[in-house]
């Protein structure tokens, strides 16, 4: 009885602490003013202010990417702390080794720690490969629309209310905001967060030209044209070097695999006759 009420007191602290962790990291940004408070470093503050704030546009920008919101993040923030702390107990209530005590510990206290940041760089690719795999589809629409005489708002409003099917959410919405930045604030302003928000190297080089298109004169619908081959060239050599690492990969799973297997089913009744030759 009194080794229950240990574990569960064990457990309660556990789950405390890991809550006192996220606390700490959500209000970590005040002590800073209790060091000003303190001994009031007007100088210390300020360069302490620039720093956390450095960090958190850069956070901002990761979740803009990922596709996440400062809610979703403390959610899955939340579920990593109490996935962690519960294999933290695991071994408490089980009565494990002290081998696997100290590596569940350990992996309880990396879960707490990095899981919600490698979760955060996964969105993250995956957000960027899914923009990059409808950006040839996109550029071609725009492109068959300002061949037609449209002009550029005209031709994004078409294409991201009329391709919904063809086209995914994710860049469908990036489209809507360069937009009405581009009514906006302009075309230099709109075209930096739009590589900004995507973190697309194919995006980051349309943007590019696109600024530097309103400064030479050079037609929007020509760099659209120059962007869309280089990028349909791109995936052709993405193709052409998987199709040339396949024997590769098929040759490694095959000694990994298949030869152990065929190596096997010989080498048994072999051995099987030296051992029992009168079977």
């Amino acid at each position: 009885m009194i080794g229950g009420l240990a574990l569960a007191l064990l457990f309660v602290s556990i789950l405390v602490i890991g809550f006192g962790i996220f606390w700490l990291i959500k209000i970590r940004y005040k002590h800073y003013k209790l060091i000003e408070y303190i001994f009031q470093l007007d100088n210390a503050n300020s360069v302490m202010n620039k720093v956390e704030n450095s960090k958190k546009a850069e956070f901002k920008v990761k979740l803009t990417r990922a596709g996440l919101t400062r809610k979703e993040f403390n959610e899955i923030l939340i579920a990593s702390v109490l996935a962690g702390a519960s294999i933290i107990a695991l071994p408490f209530i089980l009565d494990m080794g002290q081998l696997f005590t100290i590596l569940l510990v350990i992996i309880g206290m990396g879960i707490m720690g990095l899981a919600p940041f490698l979760y955060i760089d996964e969105q993250m690719k995956a957000r960027i490969k899914r923009i990059d795999n409808d950006l040839a589809v996109f550029i071609d629409l725009l492109i068959i629309i300002l061949e037609g005489g449209g002009g550029l708002n005209n031709a994004i409003d078409k294409v991201t209310s009329d391709a919904t099917e063809v086209l995914g959410k994710d860049l469908i919405e990036e489209s809507k905001i360069f937009k009405y930045e581009f009514i906006t604030y302009g075309n230099e302003v709109a075209c930096r967060n739009l590589a900004s928000r995507t973190g697309s190297e194919a995006i980051a080089s349309i943007a590019g030209f696109m600024r530097l298109s309103e400064e030479t004169g050079i037609g929007v619908k020509s760099v659209f044209e120059n962007q869309a081959v280089e990028i349909k060239q791109n995936e052709i050599l993405g193709i052409e070097k998987k199709a040339a690492t396949m024997n590769i990969n098929i040759t490694f799973i095959m000694f990994l695999f298949i030869l152990p297997a065929v190596i096997a089913m010989v080498a048994f009744p072999m051995a099987a006759d030296v051992l029992m030759p009168g079977f």
